[in-house]
């Protein structure tokens, strides 16, 4: 399955080469699942420029019901439109095509890239051009393990129950989502009567030891060993589930660790430290169970992801007080610190805290987290000229109060052309630095590139925006001709809204991978 991801056990001496996902998912599932309108130009004024208010990456869990005519394609949590898009957005584009743009994104982006992924991810569109050798639902599988690996498992496992049929990889993927979630036994009550003789061995197996039928769970690993159905690994882990009374030593952990491995470890009281595995691990520590470190660690790396709401975060920081000092503690003390700076009411003392507190969260790219947080409270204070400065960059990144951040601005070229970014209006001429330059270039009104407008002409926008996605990432780590060309292709299916904001972001964050 897709979150079989390898990484470090972190209890071995020694770790294998990495192993892909999909390599793991093929070897458990044998065989392939069954076959089973143009964006507007920009907009030209300022106020038609004010972004929009998509649904949000980050959402309450939903009752999901399907959209009406739902196919296994065209599943999705809410309309193409609702997030600005047309709903043929990938128009004559192959399916094979768009898997493999999907597959190449770069994992380490900008924040506002990876929520408008998200939302990219979890729409509903209408299904894009197939053939007879792609199985049904191969994109739909693509969309739920991108989903995966930036973490957003909530929202990986909405898109399945979203899902019309019983699909045997989605149920497989929504397994090991409830495992890493903690929700095995919802999970197993689903996958009852519901795995195949080839397919999900192990998770069957586990769920008859669950749910207290060991003798029908000895049988199901004695045969599937017998037959080959089981990776070595997951069988000899399987077996000491089984057997755990009956073992004098604990053998070293297996080499490529899945959810499944983790959770059989976990109970035979082998925990793995999972900082050194995929971020969609991280939700394990995440369970109420795991120590106040772990638990912050994890939330830090799902925030950075975009995966999870910041105030969980937040929340977190001030539960209780810093255990030690330096990195992860100075940040707890700083989020402490500025909250009682807030609460006394004392503007100078605020404008310390938060001149401390910000270069923290600078250092580990959690500023949009932090501007989320407290960009409404600190708004309308009255802070020093180096806390002002801070301010503004948190209402930038926020998107919040953009009046207030306007007039916020430094008297400088650079604050001038942010300020217009903000605001909608036309971008004043710069030529420094450079950065801005190349920003400027993505905003011209000069012809697309011949090869661009073809694709538009074609219809292929999902292509143009999984392109401009991939641009951005490489913005985001210095490419000065990858962010004019991001931003140009956003722009050119009707996101400018958005592309301005991204291009706030290129500005104001310093992103190296």
């Amino acid at each position: 399955m897709f979150l079989a991801l390898v990484a470090p056990a972190g209890l071995a001496d020694s770790v294998g080469a990495p192993q892909s996902a999909i390599e793991w998912l093929e070897r458990a599932l044998r065989e392939p699942p069954p076959p089973a309108v143009a964006p507007s130009p920009p907009p030209q004024d300022a106020e038609d420029r004010a972004a929009p208010r998509l649904p949000d990456a980050h959402f309450e869990p939903i009752a999901v019901t399907p959209l009406s005519g739902a196919t296994l394609e065209t599943t999705g949590l809410f309309t193409a439109a609702q997030i600005g898009l047309p709903r043929d957005l990938w128009g004559p584009t192959s399916v094979a095509d768009i898997i493999a743009a999907i597959k190449a994104l770069p994992s380490d982006t900008l924040p506002s890239a990876a929520r408008l992924s998200l939302r990219l991810f979890m729409a509903e569109f209408a299904p894009p051009v197939t053939d007879a050798r792609t199985p049904d639902g191969a994109l739909l599988l693509a969309r739920i393990d991108r989903l995966i690996a930036m973490g957003a498992l909530e929202q990986a496992s909405q898109l399945i129950e979203a899902a019309p049929g019983t699909d045997a990889s989605l149920r497989l993927r929504g397994f090991d989502i409830a495992l890493l979630m903690g929700e095995e036994d919802r999970a197993c009550e689903t996958m009852v009567g519901q795995i195949t003789a080839t397919e999900g061995q192990g998770a069957q197996i586990f769920c008859m030891a669950r749910r207290g039928n060991w003798r029908a769970a000895y049988s199901g690993l004695a045969v599937a060993q017998q037959l080959g159905l089981l990776p070595a690994a997951e069988a000899a882990l399987l077996t000491r589930f089984l057997e755990e009374e009956e073992n004098e030593f604990s053998p070293p952990p297996p080499q490529t660790i899945t959810p499944l491995g983790l959770r059989i470890l976990e109970a035979l009281g082998e925990p793995v430290s999972t900082t050194s595995l995929p971020v969609a691990y991280a939700h394990v520590d995440l369970r109420g169970i795991s120590g106040w470190r772990a638990q912050l660690d994890a939330a830090e790396r799902l925030t950075r992801s975009m995966a999870l709401q910041p105030n969980r975060l937040f929340g977190l920081y001030t539960e209780r007080r810093a255990a030690a000092s330096g990195g992860l503690w100075e940040r707890v003390r700083a989020v402490q610190s500025l909250e009682r700076a807030r609460a006394s009411g004392d503007t100078e003392l605020v404008s310390e805290t938060l001149i401390r507190a910000y270069p923290l969260f600078q250092a580990v790219e959690l500023e949009s987290a932090f501007a989320e947080i407290h960009a409404e409270s600190l708004a309308d204070l009255e802070l020093n000229s180096e806390a002002s400065r801070i301010l503004w960059e948190i209402l930038l990144l926020a998107q919040d109060r953009v009046d207030r951040a306007v007039a916020l601005t430094p008297d400088t070229s650079l604050g001038r052309f942010i300020a217009a970014l903000a605001s909608g209006a036309p971008l004043p001429e710069t030529t420094s630095p450079a950065t801005a330059n190349a920003i400027a270039l993505g905003f011209s009104d000069d012809d697309l590139p011949a090869s661009l407008q073809d694709q538009l002409d074609r219809g292929a926008f999902g292509m143009v925006l999984l392109q401009a996605l991939d641009q951005i990432a490489l913005a985001a780590a210095g490419d000065l001709q990858a962010a004019t060309q991001g931003l140009r292709q956003l722009r050119a299916v009707g996101l400018d809204a958005v592309a301005r904001q991204i291009a706030i972001e290129i500005l104001l964050l310093e992103r190296r991978g």
